[in-house]
């Protein structure tokens, strides 16, 4: 059974989505990372409407192309939709709508023609300021009913174009436009006084889509359009995968003893082998490296100061963990996923996801979310937690690629690792 998938926000809120569309799965406005998290599949349709870029990255063309590749239909409309249908026509989304129609020829091009400040998702997306795009056609319809003049229409205009979309609301346009008439003020005003529907081009664009879809239910996909693989697009794939991520940056953060897993199972890929004894592994993996001229670089960037004077197998092996990549800033983050799995130590760590969960959940209610959580604190409580002074060859040997690779993925897990008395957990059996 084929399922609609509906992103939307400011543009037309769940309730107003279900009423078109009553069995449509109704999600926040889409994020970088959504699409590729999605069942969507042959068969289902996708409908973009709205979008975030600047609370969070905004979805990227490829993570669309990968969608439609799978063979689900993606349309776009009103706002961040009607923007990426514009750019991926050739690609196989379909674009629909005023705003669509204005990205696709030209007419405007700026991405901040969208642009608006809203809420938080859990607090309805509701709309703070105004869109660009929705005071150009505003005020074009009141030229066009004679209400105002053209000259009139381009200072309103030129006032909001000269506002950061932060701060676009009509109050602010009027009071920016200072040579604009009281008569013309109170007429546009009156006329943007109503429902978003009755003025909002972007809410009448969203509207239209889904009466239309509502209509005529029937799908037309397209050919899957191959997406040429990147290193980011694979990084956005594995991402995709929640579970194995979270179980991953979990074990990372908490496990005394996954540097050792992390080790072995690095050694294991590669060398190939299956050995348990470390010092086989750690010989095999540095005969490897040399035969190959892996160790010719300077290597002492992978290396604390106390290491980088020693260069015996083991300090060696300890780079050769340290660097691997399955090709330039591709981790072997699944097969590394997959040993965690295989842990005895899986259910506990389950748990302590589930803990700090509602650690976080606590903490937000009482105005406390994780975007505030400070990136010092979070690298002062790993410290303390992995019994270190050194925290890059301990966030190296625990897989993680870097300062900001922790601070993004170990975020989540920091008030719960700044409690009095931080969990402990071993995944490997004593």
């Amino acid at each position: 059974m084929s399922v609609t998938h509906v992103y939307a926000g400011p543009s037309l809120d769940a309730a107003a989505v279900r009423a078109l569309l009553p069995d449509a799965e109704v999600h926040p406005p889409v994020r970088h990372g959504d699409l590729m998290a999605s069942a969507a599949g042959p068969g289902d349709r996708v409908i973009v409407l709205d979008g975030q870029f600047f609370q969070s990255a905004s979805v990227r063309h490829k993570e669309i192309c990968e969608v439609i590749g799978r063979g689900a239909a993606v349309y776009g409309a009103a706002s961040m939709g009607a923007l990426r249908a514009a750019e991926l026509g050739p690609y196989g989304m379909t674009g629909s709508g005023v705003v669509h129609r204005l990205y696709a020829t030209g007419l405007i091009e700026r991405d901040d023609e969208v642009a608006l400040v809203h809420t938080e998702p859990d607090a309805g997306s509701r709309a703070l300021t105004v869109a660009l795009v929705s005071v150009r056609v505003a005020l074009r319809r009141q030229v066009r009913r004679r209400a105002i003049t053209s000259h009139d229409e381009l200072s309103l205009l030129a006032a909001a174009e000269q506002l950061p979309f932060t701060s676009r609301t009509w109050r602010g346009i009027f009071q920016q436009a200072e040579t604009v008439s009281r008569e013309t003020t109170e007429t546009v005003r009156a006329a943007v006084a109503g429902p978003a529907e009755t003025w909002d081009v972007k809410a009448q664009d969203a509207r239209a889509l889904l009466t239309r879809l509502a209509r005529d239910p029937a799908l037309t996909v397209p050919q899957p359009v191959p997406v040429p693989t990147t290193v980011h697009m694979e990084n956005w794939r594995r991402t995709a995968d929640a579970d194995a991520l979270t179980l991953l940056t979990a074990a990372q953060i908490y496990a005394d003893d996954y540097p050792a897993l992390h080790q072995r199972t690095v050694l294991r890929l590669l060398t190939g082998a299956q050995e348990e004894d470390f010092r086989v592994l750690e010989s095999r993996a540095v005969e490897s490296a040399r035969h190959r001229g892996l160790l010719a670089a300077d290597h002492g960037l992978w290396l604390g100061d106390e290491e980088a004077k020693a260069s015996d197998d083991a300090v060696l092996a300890r780079v050769l963990v340290r660097s691997y990549r399955w090709s330039c800033g591709l981790t072997p983050m699944p097969v590394l996923a997959e040993a965690v799995r295989a842990t005895p130590g899986l259910a506990r760590l389950r748990e302590l996801i589930a803990d700090a969960e509602v650690l976080n959940a606590q903490l937000t209610q009482r105005g406390y979310p994780l975007r505030k959580v400070s990136p010092t604190a979070l690298h002062r409580h790993c410290l303390r937690r992995w019994n270190t002074a050194a925290l890059i060859p301990a966030l190296y040997d625990r897989g993680f690629t870097g300062v900001d690779d922790l601070t993004t993925r170990a975020a989540r897990f920091a008030p719960h690792l700044g409690l009095t008395d931080p969990p402990r957990l071993r995944l490997l059996a004593d």
